[in-house]
């Protein structure tokens, strides 16, 4: 599977690519490039109620599932139950009607190459399964578990949706890698025991400086994990 050690040198602790069994990956912003309509589906909620909502603090705190992120830039969200379940229910509408939804370059060359290898492959995002099911249908089907942000108790940044995608997997967390492009998700799976790359798709590389090695394009981790080296 590509390059057979990865050294100290290129910025990961030294192991061998036959002791992975499993990678996992994020959704938004990893490989569905949807992070500009979230974003604007945010913005059309928030704004309906007269409320500001920022793009840099939004793409760092990725990963949180809706409600956290209503809570987040609701700043107090105590006693507005209510009106965080509106910005929710605005948000998706929203983006449902408005979305224009594609994959990155690279993504199902990158599927297919990791399960040619034997690799299992998951799904870890704090989408909601209403909206990845809508999003990417069938392609759902490649994945070997799927755990979305209204499946777990606690979303990222807390390890819990890492470990429940390796307990679903039959894997141990140092057994997998993660695929992230944000640092709550990039804690989340190093919180589990997961090694952790990143891809710098919709934040600078300094924004990801826990990931123990990061990646440009989904193609440039295609051609390190799958093509010969």
């Amino acid at each position: 599977m590509g390059k057979e050690v990865i050294s100290d040198m290129d910025g990961w602790k030294a192991f061998s690519m036959t002791d992975i069994k499993a990678v996992l990956f994020d959704f938004d912003g990893v490989l569905g490039r949807t992070m500009e309509d979230n974003y604007r589906a945010w913005v059309h909620a928030f704004s309906a109620h007269g409320l500001p909502f920022e793009r840099e603090p939004y793409f760092l705190i990725e990963g949180f599932n809706s409600r956290r992120v209503a809570e987040y830039f609701l700043g107090d969200p105590a006693g507005r139950n209510g009106l965080i379940e509106e910005l929710i229910d605005l948000k998706e509408t929203h983006y449902a009607e408005n979305a224009s939804f594609s994959l990155y370059d690279g993504v199902e060359e990158l599927i297919n190459g990791l399960k040619a290898r034997g690799i299992k492959l998951g799904l870890v995002s704090g989408a909601s399964s209403k909206r990845l099911e809508a999003s990417i249908g069938g392609f759902l089907g490649y994945f070997d578990a799927v755990v979305t942000g209204d499946r777990v108790r606690n979303c990222k940044p807390h390890p819990e949706p890492y470990l429940t995608a390796a307990k679903a997997l039959s894997c141990a967390p140092s057994e997998c890698v993660a695929v992230e492009n944000a640092p709550m998700g990039i804690t989340s799976a190093k919180g589990a025991g997961m090694r952790c790359v990143a891809i710098t798709s919709t934040l600078p590389e300094r924004a990801l400086i826990h990931a123990d090695r990061t990646f440009t394009s989904i193609m440039e981790l295609k051609r390190f994990f799958c093509d010969d080296a």
